[in-house]
C-alpha cells in the first residue's frame, strides 16, 4: 500500500494498464446527479487527464488503484476513505495502491474541515464500494451461468459457492465494466467487517519520516520564483509610500509590487518582493521601508476588546436555547444566585508549515498550481480572472494537491494562494509564495476572543442555568447576522444537562480583527466556560463532579456510558495522594463525545501532567490508531492553548510574531501518560479530527481548583503560578 505522485508514467506503470481496466465512480458525489456507470478508460484517457470519477481503478492483471481524492493534513484520510471503499469491495489493504488526486469538481466537494469527511462520506464510499463488487460479482455469474446469489468475493476473487471456481477481479474487469453500476448495493454488517474499526497503516507516514513527503512548500518548477510579502500591521490601510528601488538593490531581487488579500470582503494591500531566491526576497523585503496610512484601525485593543465585550453581557441576546423560565427563577422568592465571567482570547492556528502557495501562470493562460489548501478547487475562481470560461477551467488549470504541514481551519482560506495567482499573473513564470513565521503568527485571520457569563439559580426545588455568549461570529463578518444566532458559535454547550431551567443565549460583537475556523472552532472557547461552571455548580451543591454529570445527563444514555467508562478507566473514585488533583469534563461536538479525567502532581513547587485519560465516543470508526492519534494530537493543543499564550492587541496591530513569544506546549510539559479508550457501538460515524480538543481545557482547570482551590476563569493561565 502506497501513495505515490500523480506522475502519469509511474501510475500507468503501478496499475498495469495495458489492457482493459475499471474505473468506477458516483456522479452524485459530484454533480448531485442519480446516474452512475462504469467507465471503459484507455491509457491515453488516463495521461491526457480525461478518466472520469476515478475513484477505483481495476486492471486486467489484477491492479487496483484507490483515489485519495481529499487533501491530507496529518488526519490519515488518504488512507480512511480508500479503506472504507477496500472493505466494501472485499480487497485488503495490502492489494490497493493509494493515488493522490488532483483537485477537480469530478470528485465532488473537495474541501475539508469541520471533521466532516468521514462522517459524509462513510456511506456513499461504502456504496462505492460495494456496488464495484456487485457488477464483479454478476460478472462472474454471467460466466458460469449461475445466479449471483451463488457466487462470494474475498480478496479481490470471485468463488462460485461450493465448487473449486474461482476467477480474479482482473480477468472479470472486462465484462463488469459493461455493466449497469447498482444504485442501491447491499452494504455489510459491521460484524462482518475485516477493515473497517482494524487498525491499517497509514501510507503516509514513511515518505513523512524519511522527508520524501511532497508538501507544499516542497514544490518545484523550471524557472522557480520565491516571494514573501510586507503587510500592513493593523492588518487593514492604505499604502503610503515605500522604496522599490531599494529593495531591488538587493542582488537577486527582480520585481517589488503591491497584491490584494481577501479577508472575509475586506481587501488587505501587501508589498510582495520576488527574487532568484528566498533570501533575497526577506532581504530585499527588509529594505522596503513602507509606510502605512492606517491610523483610523490603531484604537482597538485586547483591553479595549475584554472591556467592550462585558458591556454586552447587559443585553438579553438572541435566544439559541430556553428550558423552563429562566427569568423567573431568578425572581423567585428565596433564590440563591451565582454568577461568573469567563473569558478567552484570540489564538494563531500555528500550523507547522506556514501558509504558501506556488503558481505558475503560463503567457497561454494555462496555469498549474501547487496547492497545500483545504479547499484546493481554485480553477474557477483562477479562470474568471484570466477569462477562462468555466467548462475549460479543469482542462486549463492543473491543481496538484501536496500534503499539508497542519491545517486546523486555517487553510481553508485561499488567501495566499490568491496572493501567489496575482504575482504569477503579473510576471507569467512559476511563483513560490512563502509566509514567514512572523506572517503566519500575527497576521491572522485568528480564533475568536468571547466572553461568558454564567449564572446559576438555585431555588427549593428548581435548578436553573444561564450561559450567555458575546463573541464575533465568524460567518457573518462585513454583514449584520439578521437577528439570528450564527449556526457555528454554539458548538458544545451541552443543552442536555437536567436542569428545571437553561437558557442560552448569543450577542455577536463587531470589531476589525479578522477570525477564522480553528481547530473545534467555538467549541474551543465554549466548553471551558461551560464545563467549568458545571464542577462550580457540582461544588456549590456538595457532590463529585463526575456523579453530578451522570446523575444530570441521566436521560442521555451516550454521555452516561462514556462516563461510566471514565470513572473506571481512570480509577475516578480511588483517593489521591497528597499535593494531587483531577478534574474531568465531557463534551460533545462534530458527532462525537469525549470525556477527559486530568491528573495533577505538585513537587517542589512544579505543577506536572502525570496522566490524561479520555474515552471518545465516535460511533463507528475506521481506524482505531488514527482516533487516538487525534485525540492525542487534540490534548496538546488544547493544553498549549491553555496554557502557553494568547494573542494579544496593541495599537491595532498583534504583539505576538513568532515562537519565542508564541509558545507552544514541550515535550516535558506534556502529559506522561495519555490513554484513549474508544467505545463501541452501531452509531453513525462522528467527527475525530476536533472533538478531543474542546474538553481539556476544562478539565485541566478543573483539576487545577481540585488541586488547590483556585478557580480558573481566564485562558490562558500559567500553571506554575497556580
Amino acid at each position: 500500500m502506497e501513495i505515490n505522485k500523480l506522475d502519469r508514467r509511474r501510475f500507468l506503470k503501478v496499475t498495469g494498464m495495458a489492457s482493459a481496466m475499471l474505473a468506477v465512480g458516483f456522479d452524485s458525489l459530484a454533480f448531485g446527479s442519480s446516474d452512475s456507470s462504469f467507465k471503459m478508460l484507455m491509457p491515453e484517457d488516463l495521461i491526457e487527464g480525461t478518466q472520469l470519477n476515478p475513484y477505483v481503478t481495476i486492471s486486467s492483471e489484477g491492479s487496483i488503484t484507490i483515489m485519495a481524492h481529499v487533501p491530507e493534513l496529518g488526519q490519515g484520510i488518504s488512507q480512511g476513505i480508500p479503506a472504507i471503499i477496500a472493505e466494501e469491495l472485499e480487497v485488503s489493504m495490502d492489494q490497493v495502491t493509494i493515488v493522490k488526486a488532483s483537485a477537480s469538481r469530478k470528485y465532488g466537494r473537495q474541501s475539508i474541515g469541520g471533521s466532516r469527511s468521514v462522517r459524509s462520506l462513510f456511506t456513499p464510499m461504502r456504496q462505492l464500494g460495494a456496488a464495484t463488487k456487485t457488477v464483479l460479482l454478476e460478472a462472474a455469474a454471467k460466466k458460469w451461468g449461475v445466479a449471483i446469489s451463488d457466487c462470494e468475493a474475498k480478496e479481490g476473487v470471485v468463488y462460485q459457492k461450493g465448487t473449486n471456481k474461482k476467477i480474479t477481479y482482473g480477468a472479470l474487469v472486462d465484462d463488469a465494466s459493461k455493466l449497469t453500476l447498482p444504485k442501491t448495493p447491499s452494504l455489510k454488517e459491521k460484524k462482518d467487517f475485516k477493515i473497517i474499526g482494524k487498525t491499517s497503516p497509514r501510507p503516509d507516514l514513511p515518505p513523512k519520516v524519511n522527508g520524501s513527503a511532497d508538501f507544499g512548500i516542497d514544490a518545484k518548477t523550471d524557472g522557480l520564483l520565491y516571494a514573501t510579502i510586507e503587510r500592513c500591521p493593523t492588518l487593514q490601510g492604505a499604502v503610503k509610500n515605500y522604496d522599490a528601488a531599494a529593495a531591488k538593490s538587493v542582488k537577486g531581487v527582480i520585481e517589488v509590487m503591491e497584491v490584494t488579500r481577501t479577508v472575509y470582503g475586506k481587501k488587505n494591500i501587501g508589498i510582495a518582493v520576488i527574487a532568484e531566491n528566498y533570501f533575497a526576497a526577506t532581504e530585499g523585503r527588509k529594505k522596503l521601508n513602507v509606510t502605512w496610512d492606517n491610523s483610523e484601525f490603531t484604537d482597538i485593543s485586547t483591553e479595549s476588546m475584554n472591556k467592550d465585550m462585558q458591556g454586552l453581557t447587559k443585553e438579553d441576546g438572541l435566544e439559541h436555547f430556553e428550558k423552563g423560565d429562566f427569568k423567573a427563577s431568578l425572581t423567585a422568592r428565596g433564590a440563591k444566585v451565582k454568577r461568573v465571567h469567563y473569558r478567552l482570547p484570540h489564538m494563531a492556528h500555528s500550523c507547522m508549515e506556514p501558509m504558501n502557495a506556488t503558481v505558475h501562470v503560463r503567457e497561454d493562460n494555462t496555469v498549474e498550481v501547487w496547492a497545500p489548501s483545504q479547499s484546493p478547487q481554485v480553477q474557477r475562481s483562477f479562470a474568471r480572472q484570466l477569462g477562462i470560461p468555466d467548462n475549460e477551467a479543469e482542462t486549463k488549470i492543473k491543481v496538484h494537491l501536496p500534503y499539508l504541514g497542519g491545517g486546523f481551519g486555517r487553510r481553508s482560506m485561499n488567501d495566499s494562494l490568491e496572493e501567489c495567482f496575482q504575482i504569477s499573473k503579473s510576471l507569467r513564470k512559476p511563483v513560490k509564495l512563502i509566509w514567514s513565521r512572523e506572517d503566519d503568527t500575527s497576521q491572522g485571520p485568528f480564533r475568536q476572543t468571547s466572553y461568558h457569563q454564567l449564572t446559576a439559580v438555585y431555588n427549593e426545588d428548581r435548578v436553573g442555568l444561564q450561559h450567555k455568549l458575546i463573541s464575533p461570529a465568524i460567518t457573518t463578518q462585513g454583514r449584520g447576522s439578521n437577528g439570528r444566532v450564527p449556526f457555528e458559535v454554539m458548538e458544545a454547550i451541552n443543552t442536555h444537562y437536567d436542569f428545571n431551567d437553561v437558557s442560552v443565549r448569543y450577542t455577536e460583537y463587531k470589531n476589525q480583527i479578522p477570525i477564522h475556523w480553528w481547530r473545534s472552532v467555538f467549541g474551543s472557547t465554549n466548553a471551558f466556560p461551560h464545563e467549568s461552571f458545571i464542577d462550580e455548580m457540582a461544588t456549590e451543591l456538595k457532590v463529585d463532579p463526575l456523579a453530578f454529570r451522570k446523575d444530570k445527563l441521566f436521560l442521555e444514555p451516550r454521555f452516561v456510558n462514556v462516563l461510566k467508562r471514565l470513572e473506571k478507566e481512570s480509577n475516578w473514585n480511588q483517593k489521591l495522594g497528597a499535593n494531587e488533583g483531577k478534574g474531568m469534563a465531557i463534551v460533545e461536538s462534530f458527532g462525537s463525545i469525549v470525556a477527559h479525567a486530568v491528573f495533577l502532581k505538585k513537587e517542589n513547587g512544579q505543577v506536572s501532567i502525570p496522566k490524561v485519560v479520555s474515552v471518545v465516543d465516535c460511533g463507528v470508526y475506521v481506524n482505531p490508531d488514527q482516533v487516538i492519534a487525534q485525540t492525542e494530537g487534540n490534548i496538546i493543543y488544547g493544553l498549549t492553548a491553555a496554557i502557553k499564550d494568547a494573542i494579544t492587541f496593541k495599537g491595532g496591530a498583534a504583539e505576538q510574531d513568532n515562537f519565542n513569544n508564541y509558545r507552544m506546549l514541550r515535550m516535558n510539559e506534556a502529559p506522561r501518560d495519555i490513554q484513549v479508550h474508544l467505545m463501541e457501538n452501531d452509531e453513525a460515524p462522528g467527527g475525530v479530527g476536533e472533538p478531543g480538543l474542546p474538553p481539556i481545557a476544562p478539565a485541566l482547570t478543573n483539576a487545577v481548583f481540585n488541586l488547590t482551590g483556585k478557580r480558573i476563569r481566564v485562558l490562558p493561565f500559567d500553571l506554575q503560578k497556580v
